[in-house]
């Protein structure tokens, strides 16, 4: 990895080849409240793998669980080391109470959105960079 600390997160992004899934967050989210983010993430608990983190964010946020997730690698986004995952987009999801809607956009789409409304981490992925230019 060189130097770079192990993650401490997890992003997933799900795609069906042309659109990915992309996560609006609760509007009551005390972190960046209704900003587009990847399909899930979160945090990596102590004693789990990236991949353990990735199924469980995917079943909490989303109702989805046994997707096959690929590995991408990790990267610094935002200041955190964050494992990136890939998997297919599920025929059906049930949304939990961190997630306000999922839209499904192609990257294009979500690569027109306004900096402002992403999550920093996704408009960083993205290459936006933050709203300080930095």
């Amino acid at each position: 990895m060189d130097g770079m600390d192990p993650a401490s997160s997890v992003l997933i992004l799900l795609s069906d080849g042309q659109r990915c899934a992309w996560q609006r967050r609760a509007r009551d989210d005390d972190s960046h409240p209704g900003c587009l983010d990847f399909a899930a993430g979160g945090g990596i608990e102590p004693g789990e793998s990236p991949r353990q983190a990735a199924l469980r964010e995917l079943e909490e946020e989303l109702g989805v669980s046994g997707l096959d997730l690929q590995p991408l690698g990790e990267m610094t986004l935002d200041g955190e080391c964050c494992a990136l995952f890939q998997g297919r987009l599920p025929d059906s999801w049930r949304l939990g109470p961190e997630v306000d809607a999922l839209l499904i956009l192609a990257l294009e789409e979500i690569s027109a959105w306004p900096r402002e409304g992403l999550h920093p981490q996704l408009a960083e992925w993205l290459g936006k960079g933050s709203l300080s230019g930095a």
